[in-house]
């Protein structure tokens, strides 16, 4: 029988030390360097594997070197706790998705990503590890972006609500300067929209937290919300799933549904536009006179007048008349404030 070099050390200890060895390297390891990191006989060395392959989700894989007339024991990432391995482009997408917008998580859970994404690695096919190196392949460039670092708490709160389907309460400051108050809120639904993190679900009340007050879901900027109070005893399993997102253009649902005609006559405009989606339901019509017409639907009057400003004397409102006439308003407003209303 072979010696023991590690009196101390179980039989549990030595089973959980080669697992752990074998499944977080990409290496093959022969039997003479497994007996020399886990300080056992050969025959320690085989009664472990075997023991770890009668388990149905374990595999040891074994080859025999030619070279030391030894056998060299490995993971194969890809079968181990996965009926499929990652494939190299999907794993090439998972890093682009990072580049493109990993910078607006908070540092931590970037952190958490880039390590995640390494992990993954391991579960690529072997052929593709060879040579395998992370890539940086793009880059998602935002003006006015909202450093979440400062809500990583309240960003992992609401996830700890959703997974766990509990409500909360949050208190929240609509904007600068106004009264911070309290919502009882069932939090459904994370929307990521013009780089800005929203928390949909159902208001409910404080007394009776499995009654909505609402027949609608409302929604709240994640940096405005100073606080979440998770409430254990509670759950959101009854309530109606969210969808936050619509057919119409626009996420802010405060109107009813209306027609919108614009006219746009910048080439530019006119491009940047048309390469886009902006409604299920858009209509684009290119004129003879180098304009281009714009239909579509929304509930969002707000954000329909943004879109609109957006583009200044490059655009023109069609339809509907009261919105026409809301940016002549804002026209009057503009040239008062810059000294250009008539006398």
């Amino acid at each position: 029988m072979g010696k023991k070099l590690n009196p101390d050390a179980t039989r549990s200890d030595k089973l959980l030390m080669l697992y752990r060895l074998l499944l977080l390297n990409d290496k093959k390891f022969s039997t003479t360097e497994l007996t020399q990191k886990l300080e056992c006989s050969k025959q320690t060395i085989r009664a472990i594997v075997d023991t770890l392959n009668s388990h149905p989700e374990i595999i040891i894989s074994e080859e025999y070197d030619k070279k030391t007339r030894g056998k060299k024991y490995f993971i194969e990432h890809n079968k181990h706790g996965m009926t499929e391995p990652i494939a190299l482009d999907g794993f090439r997408q998972m890093e682009l998705c990072r580049d493109l917008i990993g910078d607006v998580l908070p540092e931590e859970d970037r952190e958490k990503l880039n390590l995640a994404i390494y992990n993954a690695a391991n579960y690529l096919p072997r052929k593709e590890r060879v040579n395998f190196r992370n890539l940086s392949i793009a880059s998602g460039i935002t003006k006015g972006f909202i450093d979440y670092t400062p809500f990583t708490k309240q960003l992992h709160d609401l996830f700890y609500c959703m997974n766990n389907s509990k409500c909360c309460v949050l208190e929240y400051q609509k904007h600068i300067g106004a009264e911070i108050k309290d919502y009882y809120l069932a939090p459904m639904h994370l929307l990521f929209m013009h780089e800005c993190f929203y928390i949909y679900g159902w208001i409910t009340d404080h007394s009776d937290i499995t009654h909505r007050l609402f027949d609608s879901p409302a929604r709240f900027s994640v940096q405005r919300i100073k606080s979440v109070r998770v409430i254990e005893d509670s759950s959101t399993k009854d309530f109606p799933a969210v969808n936050a997102s619509n057919d119409y253009y626009g996420f802010i649902d405060d109107s009813e549904v209306y027609d919108v005609i614009l006219k746009f006559s910048d080439p530019y405009s006119i491009t940047y536009v048309a390469d886009r989606i902006w409604s299920a339901d858009q209509e684009i019509t290119f004129n003879e006179d180098g304009t281009m017409l714009l239909k579509f639907k929304s509930t969002s009057y707000y954000e329909v007048i943004s879109f609109i400003n957006s583009f200044g004397e490059q655009v023109e409102v069609i339809s509907p008349e009261i919105l026409r006439d809301d940016i002549k308003g804002i026209i009057k407003k503009l040239m008062k404030m810059y000294g250009l209303e008539k006398e």
